[in-house]
């Protein structure tokens, strides 16, 4: 059976093939040899008896051997034997003849058949890392190989993806690393340059040097944080209600310098999660909402159950809104919209990133549209408390 399992498919498939023939053409030979030798004993037993006749009186004759056969009992005795041979050796021959021709017949077109087999296996052996957004060609046939062509393409378009990905963020995160350092690096060269430095010199270079510090500070901080995302949290029921009220009051100052209105229309819908980490992902989708919004602009948060299963939370501001190439994208690590303007506000590029994985991780979704109004809405929808019992309870 080991050296079964390590054979080819199509060899597999022969070896198999000639097994089921040999079994099915010996099980018939054997009969057909039985049903022969049977029907030749009666046969002989019939020959040998002699003739009878009846004569016009009424008595019965035996008839000479001459006049009831032509050959003697010991003659056709000896033909019976050897037609008995040469019908067993015939059907041996015939037997071998049907197993071998079955066999080829197999082989040859078990090969047509994982011809497409092997076309993919071809091809498979060309994918490597720089050529994944290639896909191959699907064999028109709708069976079981077409339909694993598609499936590996499918995969390999998710695995490039993720190494493009990765790749982005590597070069994101060397990048934004890479600038504080060398901003300090280049102030630290300009001070070096003068022997004496003013008052104004020295506080001017603290100040560069506690400025970048804390960018750096902030991108490890908010690195660390994705990591630690995989660790196992406790999850309980959760009132929205009372996350958000807590999460507006802690902005209210950050609402009054931006001059934004926050409203908040929340019904007492229950949740299943980390309250932790919900909060934190709710607490930067309503401060992104108030960063990149207008003077004078609104922040609506809007929670209610969809079914007793699925409760709705949208986030819509009237800010500066996301172009539609961008909304495939915002959610990738050190993503940004407006470089420019997210340095000016501080972000790092991690803050979206951090809110996908902190949703899947407590199996929810989000989707973001624009605002009617301008602006931009993020649509979050997150399993309600009922669901999660239903899961849970073993009865069910």
């Amino acid at each position: 059976m080991k050296m079964l399992k390590k054979m080819p498919i199509r060899l597999r498939l022969t070896v198999m093939t000639v097994a089921l023939l040999t079994v099915c053409c010996v099980g018939i030979t054997l009969i057909l040899n039985y049903s022969a030798i049977k029907m030749a004993t009666i046969i002989d037993a019939s020959a040998v008896l002699p003739a009878q006749e009846v004569g016009e009186e009424g008595w019965i004759h035996e008839s000479t051997p001459a006049a009831s056969s032509s050959m003697t009992p010991s003659v056709s005795s000896e033909v019976s034997q050897k037609a008995k041979i040469d019908f067993r050796i015939e059907s041996i021959i015939y037997m071998l003849l049907v197993i071998i021709s079955g066999g080829f017949s197999t082989y040859y077109l078990s090969g047509k058949a994982l011809k497409p087999l092997d076309t993919l296996n071809d091809q498979v052996k060309n994918i490597n890392v720089h050529n994944l957004f290639e896909t191959l060609s699907v064999p028109p046939t709708n069976d079981e190989i077409a339909e694993l062509t598609s499936t590996f393409n499918e995969m390999t378009d998710k695995l490039n993806d993720s190494f493009m990905m990765q790749q982005r963020f590597s070069l994101s995160a060397a990048h934004e690393l890479r600038t504080p350092l060398a901003v300090l690096q280049t102030k630290v060269d300009v001070f070096k340059k003068k022997k004496t430095h003013t008052t104004e010199e020295y506080d001017a270079l603290i100040y560069v040097i506690e400025k970048q510090t804390k960018r750096l500070r902030g991108l490890v901080s908010s690195l660390l944080d994705m990591t630690n995302l995989d660790d196992k949290r406790e999850q309980r029921s959760i009132c929205l209600k009372d996350i958000f009220e807590d999460i507006i009051s802690e902005l209210s100052l950050i609402t009054k310098d931006k001059n934004v209105t926050m409203t908040l229309d929340c019904d007492n819908s229950v949740v299943f999660g980390n309250t932790d980490l919900l909060y934190r992902a709710f607490y930067n989708l309503v401060e992104n909402g108030i960063k990149y919004n207008i003077d004078g602009g609104t922040v609506e948060v809007l929670v209610n159950r969809l079914s007793k299963e699925q409760v709705s939370i949208k986030i819509i501001d009237t800010g500066i809104g996301i172009a539609d190439k961008d909304k495939n994208k915002i959610f990738e690590p050190f993503y940004r919209v407006d470089k420019s303007r997210s340095r000016q506000l501080g972000g790092t590029g991690l803050g979206l990133s951090t809110v996908d994985s902190i949703l899947k991780k407590n199996n929810g979704t989000i989707t973001v549209t624009d605002n009617e109004s301008n602006g931009t809405c993020f649509h979050v929808i997150l399993n309600s408390e009922s669901l999660q019992k239903k899961r849970t309870d073993p009865c069910i």
